[in-house]
């Protein structure tokens, strides 16, 4: 039973933010036409509020299984580690035998980053200014995914760590900003990437016409931008059914009735026209990033095509 295993430096080699991209489009335009096999999130909470996960799914009912199993663990940064840790396995599409081993954070950081920036293609595509709020892995890949999707906009970055976010910003073509509530108030796009369990901004910070991407709350405890926010904005999310149950700002509002469901649209039914958005100049909208295996699946797809042409990775037999 042999299987390739790719570290985070092989897939790096081969996975662009613009391979990232493309997966991403096909992920999501195939969950709209319905033609992925997208079962229901797991997650396990642990202590110190981290979280494990798995997700799991097939772009198509004859494609390979893919799988992804992982932790969220916010005290790491105490540790000097990185928040998240994850490992995606791959299995024969006809036999159901291992097939690859990736190293997940290399791909969750593209994937995810490659996910925001295609919605806010659809959303807000001639955004002069994107903020990105954070300093981890996440914040970097999407500043890296802007570059390819909005290349004429300014890039900025906020973080409470000032040294960071100033390194990040210089190795990233970006500004560092120091203040967050006017960065906020005068940005096209801003997009939270922190897991924080309370918001990183006030809803009136939030000025007419602009798009607010959270990609931290995607855990039902996780509220990284003010529920109230969504009672005055289009709301769009990457896949419904998961942010309805584990968003925090998307239960929140649905649970106090300041969003009906049915005034939620998935980013799938964008890419397939099955729902189109008429959007003003003044209205806001909020977008959430929950996360979905077909992500993974469509992902680890391009990944291990690149890896088989190019020779790239390591063999092992685990038979």
């Amino acid at each position: 039973m042999s299987v390739r295993i790719l570290s985070a430096t092989d897939v790096r080699s081969i996975f662009t933010p613009q391979l990232a991209l493309e997966s991403q489009r096909e992920a999501f335009t195939r969950l709209g036409a319905g033609e992925a096999v997208q079962p229901p999130r797991l997650l396990v909470p642990g202590q110190d509020s981290s979280v494990s996960f798995c997700y799991s799914s097939r772009i198509a009912p004859d494609a390979p299984a893919v799988s992804k199993f992982g932790s969220v663990n916010p005290a790491n940064a105490g540790r000097g580690l990185g928040a998240v840790h994850s490992v995606i396995t791959v299995l024969d599409s006809e036999t159901g035998a291992p097939r690859a081993i990736i190293n997940g954070d290399s791909v969750t950081g593209l994937r995810t980053s490659a996910a925001t920036t295609l919605a806010m293609q659809q959303l807000a595509p001639s955004a002069a200014t994107v903020l990105v709020v954070g300093t981890g892995a996440q914040a970097r890949a999407h500043l890296d995914a802007f570059a390819v999707t909005h290349p004429d906009a300014e890039l900025q970055i906020f973080g409470r760590n000032r040294t960071a976010a100033a390194e990040i910003a210089e190795s990233h073509g970006a500004t560092a900003k120091d203040d967050l509530e006017q960065s906020v108030r005068s940005a096209d796009i801003v997009v939270l990437c922190t897991s924080s369990l309370t918001p990183v901004i006030e809803d009136p910070w939030v000025a007419d016409g602009t798009t607010v991407a959270s990609v931290g709350s995607f855990a039902p405890d996780r509220v990284e931008l003010p529920p109230s926010l969504l009672a005055r904005s289009t709301v769009v999310v990457d896949y419904r059914p998961s942010a309805l149950t584990d968003s925090g700002p998307v239960v929140e509002a649905v649970a106090s009735g300041s969003v009906a469901p049915d005034r939620i649209t998935d980013l799938g039914s964008l890419l397939t026209g099955a729902t189109t958005l008429a959007r003003g100049t003044t209205d806001v909208v909020t977008y959430f990033s929950v996360g979905v295996g077909v992500q993974d699946a469509a992902a680890a797809a391009v990944i291990l095509a690149a890896a088989e042409e190019n020779g790239v990775g390591t063999r092992a037999d685990l038979g």
